[in-house]
């Protein structure tokens, strides 16, 4: 048998690491000393230090790599290696549209210390009274599409007529975006009475001043939006008078490339003199 150091040397690996896959349960030793703790290896157990260190290389994590150890079952291992493919194939053209990015931000000489940061025009005005088809939802933000056409479907099922596009509040104190804190909301034209729904509701939205600009591009950089709008309030003598929401003129269903989204935030505000006076 080998001691831990002289293992490590056999299979490359740093005896911490080696002590770390101990503790992981993917390699342990053969023998570990009652009286000192002194760790041995079989010969045998060379071969499995290199399959995890070919595993690792191949981006598997440590609990997939655990798995495949613990199966003999080959057509499992193959189904696993395919989908490792697809999703270093997928990371692969990510890094290219990142590169693609580098290169033109220094060839159009962007200051990447300073940014670029936007000026927006930004208008007040009331927002009329309406109604909405409202749900509240807790949901991965990358799959928000999904759930906006299935208030669609439900509205075309329960016969409500919609009225424009949808809007989004963010009722997270946080971003979260694996399981974001949400209430999505379409206008409708009209609803027939008694439908109902534990998945959503109608609600009325009272008339409300409102602080609002228009955002064109990428959802990465909407906060510059947001604060463009914060700043233009707190200067006015306004203050927020409830959460911001979003509403998507322009977006993903539009098959358009990114910097083509249009999104307008709106911001119900209050003059501060009311909030005083009250």
């Amino acid at each position: 048998m080998y001691t831990i150091n002289r293992f490590s040397q056999l299979c490359k690996m740093s005896a911490r690491m080696l002590r770390h896959y101990d503790k992981e349960e993917l390699l342990k030793p053969a023998h570990v000393e009652a009286t000192n703790g002194y760790r041995y290896y079989e010969k045998s157990q060379l071969e499995t230090a290199l399959l995890i260190k070919r595993l690792k290389e191949y981006r598997f994590s440590l609990p997939e790599i655990r798995t495949i150890l613990q199966t003999s079952d080959r057509e499992l291992l193959t189904e696993w290696m395919h989908s490792k493919i697809l999703e270093l194939s997928s990371e692969m053209n990510r890094n290219r549209q990142i590169i693609a990015e580098m290169q033109e931000m220094i060839e159009i000489k962007v200051d990447l210390i300073q940014g670029e940061r936007r000026s927006f025009d930004i208008s007040l005005g009331m927002r009329n009274e309406k109604e909405v088809l409202s749900q509240r939802l807790q949901i991965n933000i990358a799959d928000m599409d999904k759930y906006v056409d299935s208030l669609y479907e439900q509205a075309e099922k329960s016969n409500i007529k919609l009225l424009g596009v949808p809007s989004v509040i963010f009722l997270d104190e946080a971003f979260t975006p694996d399981q974001s804190d949400i209430e999505l909301m379409i206008p409708i034209l009209h609803k027939n009475d008694g439908d109902a729904s534990r998945k959503w509701q109608i609600k009325k939205l009272p008339p409300t001043l409102v602080a609002t600009t228009l955002y064109i591009g990428s959802y990465d950089y909407i906060g510059y939006a947001h604060m463009a709008l914060e700043e233009w309030i707190d200067g006015g003598g306004y203050k927020k008078d409830g959460p911001p929401y979003e509403t998507y003129l322009k977006g993903p269903e539009c098959d358009c490339p990114e910097e083509e989204f249009v999104t307008q935030i709106c911001f119900p505000v209050i003059k501060k003199s009311q909030t005083i006076d009250a």
